[in-house]
């Protein structure tokens, strides 16, 4: 293992040595560094207060951040790096190892004194074992999040939780309750893009279920539906493994067959059906997501995908024109990923349902790309120019969706004096009924 400490940041650490203070790497780089990969970023503990440690960098660009203004960043895009003072009252380094999470964490390393491990932190990386830091719960106990970070850890770094670390996160997982939402957003973000989410969230359901309680009303619901072969929850975690690992498509993914407990209803042949399935489901995403503290942005695309995961494209090209209008040609390649996820995710024996995916994305493709792919209110028309050739007011709208059909169809292009001249030739006003 050979440890290089980025220049800019060996500075930093020297200037603090040189005004009488300790400073070591601590963490997350000096784990990555075990692990033989590259740091994104670097965070220093000292036994000197920030104040002290503010003036004796006051060659550098920093800023207050964290909690409480705890840790001192210094402005590196190359080489971000933040500053904190040891965590316990002790004041020492190895007391500040001591109140980390895990083994993995509970790392520091300086060139004079070399990689630092009070506990079993490298051997526990070398043999990919999350473990917690100590002999008994009270990380969990003080920050419960530390349970959906031990299963991204293990998630984004392919390691086992050693047993007794599980028993601990199952027995404090009712402690999640009192975290705060946007915390819990964050970490779930974060398991949801890394490869196999799906089989965190399955293997660690319990825990899921205690802030994502929607989730236990689709476990064992069986759809009664010969397209599917898996329970409702089975299906949404093989569509997870076949979607990108995309934020907004595993959200979406996750929660598209939310509401079919709710929606569920028998045709007069005994057959199931859930009529409004997707909207409903996407109204109960908009609100978990609301719950959560998603951004707009993220909220508005994801409830968007889950609305429309069922659509199909009509016939009727003006309809087509409407559906484009109101979705947005943006984000159907993204639509069509999360309606083939959701294929894979059925009963194999009807193939055709993925010929009619594919025809009709080819279709809004292709629809797209054309130059008549203009919105109604881009004809070249206006009201006046139809009640000169002596339509009637109450004509108007029928007359203009006839002749936006036409264009989109290309039978006449979008020009005025075109127009004019294909309403006269064709004598629309009198198909008006």
């Amino acid at each position: 293992m050979n440890i290089v400490i980025p220049k800019p940041v060996n500075e930093v650490l020297n200037t603090i040595n040189e005004n009488g203070y300790e400073a070591y790497i601590i963490g997350g780089a000096v784990r990555n560094w075990v692990m033989e990969t590259k740091p994104s970023n670097y965070d220093i503990s000292t036994n000197a207060n920030l104040e002290s440690i503010q003036k004796a960098l006051k060659e550098y660009n920093t800023y207050y951040t964290g909690e409480n203004n705890s840790r001192l960043g210094i402005v590196n895009a190359k080489f971000p790096m933040e500053i904190s003072k040891y965590r316990t009252k002790e004041n020492t380094l190895e007391a500040d190892l001591a109140s980390r999470d895990f083994t993995m964490n509970a790392l520091a390393y300086s060139d004079e004194d070399g990689l630092i491990d009070y506990s079993t932190g490298v051997l526990d990386i070398k043999n990919k074992v999350i473990r917690v830091n100590g002999e008994d719960d009270h990380i969990f106990v003080e920050d419960p999040l530390r349970i959906l970070r031990a299963i991204r850890l293990s998630a984004e770094y392919s390691m086992r939780i050693d047993v007794e670390t599980q028993n601990y996160m199952n027995n404090n997982r009712d402690l999640l309750a009192n975290v705060a939402p946007e915390r819990i957003r964050d970490e779930l973000s974060k398991i949801l893009v890394v490869p196999r989410c799906e089989f965190y969230i399955k293997k660690y359901f319990d825990i899921f279920v205690k802030f994502l309680p929607e989730l236990a009303l689709i476990e064992n619901y069986n759809p009664n539906d010969p397209h599917h072969i898996y329970d409702v929850l089975e299906h949404t975690y093989v569509a997870l493994k076949t979607v990108e690992p995309i934020l907004e498509l595993r959200l979406a993914i996750l929660f598209h067959d939310i509401s079919k407990p709710f929606t569920a209803s028998k045709t007069s042949d005994g057959k199931t059906i859930y009529k409004d399935h997707a909207r409903k489901s996407a109204e109960m995403a908009r609100e978990i997501l609301n719950r959560f503290k998603f951004n707009k942005k993220t909220i508005q695309k994801v409830v968007k995908l889950i609305e429309y995961h069922d659509y199909q494209v009509p016939d009727n090209l003006t309809l087509i024109m409407q559906f484009l209008k109101k979705f947005g040609a943006e984000d159907i390649d993204d639509l069509y990923k999360v309606k083939r996820a959701n294929y894979y995710a059925k009963n194999p024996a009807y193939t055709s349902e993925l010929t009619y995916i594919n025809n009709d994305y080819e279709r809004l493709k292709q629809l797209t790309k054309k130059s008549s792919f203009i919105k109604r209110n881009q004809i070249d028309l206006e009201g006046k120019d139809l009640i000169k050739l002596g339509i009637k007011q109450d004509n108007i709208g029928k007359i203009i969706d006839i002749i936006y059909q036409d264009i989109l169809n290309g039978k006449i292009k979008n020009k005025h004096e075109k127009l004019m001249a294909y309403i006269e030739e064709k004598e629309l006003n009198k198909q008006i009924i």
